[in-house]
């Protein structure tokens, strides 16, 4: 993704769930079988533009490793927090995938209609 409103909108339309290292937040798509965009956050607050920079190339390896249950159907943002400049790739590898297990049944709930009490 590179537009602002793409990233507004999955913030605010979506599902998001929060790590230590990093917050992941998706939003369906219309079509389930679209393929799946993915946008990184990575502001200042971070560090310089070298270690900005090697974040996202971390984030984008563990998108190819593990990014197979968002792969097609969603709109997902990555924003790393400051915390990120200060870990290694294993426990960023760990923090995104709790991370994403907990927005899995977030987005899970909201895919679920919700059973009729009548």
């Amino acid at each position: 993704m590179t537009r602002a409103y793409e990233f507004a909108k999955v913030r605010s339309d979506g599902a998001s769930s929060a790590g230590r290292l990093l917050v992941l937040s998706a939003a369906a798509l219309p079509d389930p079988a679209t393929e799946s965009r993915f946008g990184i956050i990575c502001t200042k607050k971070v560090g310089n533009a070298v270690l900005r920079n090697l974040l996202r190339r971390r984030i984008r390896e563990i998108l190819r490793q593990h990014g197979a249950p968002l792969a097609s159907g969603y709109h997902v943002v990555v924003i790393l927090r400051w915390r990120a400049a200060e870990a290694d790739y294993a426990h960023l590898d760990k923090d995104f995938r709790k991370t994403l297990l907990r927005l899995q049944t977030q987005l899970n709930a909201k895919r679920t209609p919700a059973p009729c009490t009548a």
